[in-house]
């Protein structure tokens, strides 16, 4: 004969301050004979209660994780700047996520023949997971007719690894330097990627010497120009672009 749904709160009661949690609560009533029935709201409780708990413990351990991992090197070059390709950034997250008992996958989605997403799901081992994701355009540009650059497939497969390392450098909040720092933070802020595009048309356009421009600003890289300098950076552009105005 089962027990009634009421009288789990007796033998609640009588259950070690320590035991009165969801999983011992609905051991003791299963103990109590209660009914497949009336055991569905505290197997409810119970899974609520599981999830909560990995819940938490994917937050401790993807704090653990950030004050561990170092910032990822730019070892990766394009045109005139640098960028931490995703061999790189898995390279060096792979034994902090090992210590924290995180783990990632991937999954990508194409959007007609122009865009593709890339999906990055971070996973912790009790069993909680969050999913970030990425859309990158696949750029038609690199394919010239008579002239190709690259061909579908591998225009397709570097809009891939874009999007792939973006939706992991966002899900795992990853910071990039042209230097291993070794765990130590970046320190003094740099110019961002968007300001090192722009400066470097800049230098093209007007034929800036770089080497000299580089010594002005105190830096041995384009990269490693702080932030704070981007204001007399952008005058000493508008002073080369007056000036070979004023030439004509």
């Amino acid at each position: 004969m089962s027990t009634p749904a009421k009288d789990i709160a007796t033998t609640v009661e009588h259950l070690p301050a320590v035991q009165a949690d969801p999983m011992m609560m609905l051991g003791a009533a299963i103990e109590k004979g209660m009914s497949v029935a009336d055991l569905g709201p505290l197997m409810d409780l119970v899974e609520r209660d599981q999830a909560n708990k990995a819940r938490t413990a994917f937050m401790s351990a993807m704090a653990d994780f950030q004050a561990r991992c170092p910032t990822i090197r730019k070892t990766g070059k394009a045109d005139r700047y640098l960028f931490p390709p995703l061999d790189e950034c898995l390279k060096t997250i792979r034994p902090h996520m090992k210590a924290t008992g995180l783990s990632i996958r991937f999954d990508t989605e194409l959007t007609g023949d122009t865009v593709i997403t890339a999906i990055c799901y971070v996973m912790h081992k009790d069993g909680h997971t969050q999913k970030n994701q990425f859309a990158a355009p696949i750029d038609k540009s690199l394919s010239k007719a008579g002239n190709a650059m690259m061909n579908v497939t591998q225009q397709v497969g570097s809009a891939r690894s874009y999007a792939k390392r973006y939706a992991l450098m966002d899900a795992l909040n990853l910071v990039g330097s042209e230097h291993d720092d070794d765990g130590v933070g970046a320190g003094t802020p740099t110019l961002t990627d968007k300001q090192i595009v722009e400066l470097c048309d800049h230098i093209e356009s007007l034929k800036v010497d770089e080497p000299k421009f580089l010594k002005f600003m105190g830096a041995d890289c384009l990269e490693n120009i702080p932030a704070a300098k981007w204001p007399a950076a952008m005058n000493a552009i508008e002073r080369k672009r007056k000036a070979q105005e004023a030439e004509k």
